[in-house]
């Protein structure tokens, strides 16, 4: 008796697609998803290193030896992608290294997570063991929580393997002059030894692994790192700074906006069809166009309502810079386009399923997969480069995208004008997008007149 109870269970259960999927499917793709943003984190493989090496622009105003091998130690490290002028092309065969002010502007743009600009003068004061030399400045997007100390940390290891020639002479001059002087043999004992030091300067491959091994204070402290906050205004010490809450902000309030819009767009259609009041409808005046158009502008303004409340309660308890007039038009334009998208994708969902029950399973597996891809989840800078990529087929990472642009990466001297040309592409996608969905909604809602 057991075992035939179990054969119709299974039966039941086989027969569900929706049911199917979230049980075995849907668990696996989220391993999956989630072991590629974060397997190559801890692995030791070169590939999965490579992948998700951070890019951070490097300035020399130097032009020194040290800094130079500096840039070779850094360039040395899996964990980095050293750039220090823009890739050639046929206008420019040899482009100009990057100023510190084009790294800023990239920075702000979201193209590059950092920068490390090497002060003029810096090979004079290398190699200090007791601090005082100059500082190196790592510009870094407050966005990545992470950056800042990532290259913090290999840019001391990076010096430590860069020249430990110049570190030993230094070393050597500071106990000179501390403990007494040095014989000459000794001095022909450390000018024999120099070579071979530069020798194994900036090509240690453990150096990664140096970067995390415990030092002593004065080793750790051999580069003065300097830390200034792209997102700060020089011009303007009193701007408030960028805060995580918009980033936030906008991958949950994208993620619920397509649960309630797949839930109530989806959900009503499918109600009015299991009430009968859809066929009555349809015996009217009411043609499915029109009926479908109603449907989707109402829960668009629920959508735009929805998001708006989300935004206003992070700007209250949360202090999010949403008063300016640039952010307030920027987000109006994007929240429009992010709800009609999002109302448009859940008339797709209902005219897709056949009840409720499957427009419940097929639109979470949905919704959390395109949330897990696109950054709804997972902060986007922690992923690997080609999963940024993926990112760009998924209404999550579109419209993720268009927030970050207006609260994160804008330009403070843009005007208004300028502000919202530089979302045309999300917002232009995001139309796109809805009235695709809407195409195919209709297309999809031909069964209900064919009955």
């Amino acid at each position: 008796m057991i075992l035939t109870l179990l054969r119709i269970d299974w039966l039941n259960l086989r027969r569900d697609y929706v049911a199917l999927g979230l049980t075995f499917v849907l668990p696996i793709i989220f391993f999956s998803i989630f072991a590629l943003i974060f397997g190559g984190m801890g692995g030791s493989s070169s590939g999965s290193s490579a992948a998700s090496a951070t890019k951070i622009i490097f300035v020399d105003l130097d032009q020194s030896d040290v800094s130079a091998r500096l840039a070779m130690a850094l360039d040395s490290q899996p964990a980095l992608r050293v750039l220090s002028s823009p890739k050639p092309t046929e206008a420019e065969p040899e482009p100009s290294p990057y100023t510190r002010e084009e790294a800023l502007r990239l920075i702000r743009l979201g193209r590059c997570p950092a920068a490390v600009i090497i002060p003029s003068g810096f090979a004079q004061t290398f190699g200090n063991f007791m601090g005082g030399g100059l500082a190196v400045e790592v510009i870094h997007d407050p966005s990545n929580p992470i950056v800042l100390h990532t290259v913090s940390g290999l840019l001391q290891a990076a010096a430590m393997s860069a020249a430990p020639d110049i570190l030993m002479e230094m070393g050597m001059e500071q106990f000179d002059a501390a403990g007494g002087s040095l014989t000459a043999k000794q001095r022909e004992l450390i000018q024999t030894i120099k070579p071979m030091l530069r020798g194994l300067g900036g090509h240690s491959p453990d150096a990664s692994k140096d970067a995390a091994a415990p030092s002593s204070p004065g080793i750790s402290g051999l580069i003065t790192v300097k830390a200034t906050d792209a997102g700060a205004r020089e011009d303007d010490p009193d701007s408030k700074p960028r805060s995580i809450v918009a980033y936030y902000a906008a991958g949950i309030g994208v993620m619920f906006l397509l649960f309630s819009m797949a839930n109530g767009a989806g959900g009503s259609l499918l109600e009015e069809e299991e009430r009968g009041t859809l066929e009555r409808l349809l015996t009217s005046r009411v043609s499915m166009r029109l009926l479908l158009l109603g449907h989707w502008l109402f829960f668009a303004l629920i959508g735009v309502a929805q998001l708006s409340l989300m935004f206003v309660w992070a700007a209250v308890v949360f202090d999010l810079d949403l008063w300016s007039a640039q952010h307030l038009l920027g987000f109006a334009a994007m929240t429009v386009a992010t709800a009609g998208a999002a109302s448009a994708f859940g008339l797709v969902l209902a005219t897709l399923c056949k009840s409720r029950a499957q427009l419940g399973g097929t639109s979470t597996i949905v919704i959390l997969i395109m949330s897990a891809l696109g950054g709804s989840m997972v902060p986007r800078f922690v992923m690997p480069e080609f999963m940024n990529t993926t990112a760009l087929f998924t209404f999550n990472g579109w419209a993720l995208d268009g927030y970050l642009k207006i609260f994160w990466y804008e330009d403070p001297d843009a005007s208004l004008g300028g502000a919202l040309a530089n979302l045309l592409p999300q917002v232009g996608m995001l139309v796109a997008m809805a009235a695709g969905f809407l195409g195919v909604a209709r297309l999809l809602a031909k069964r209900w007149e064919a009955a």
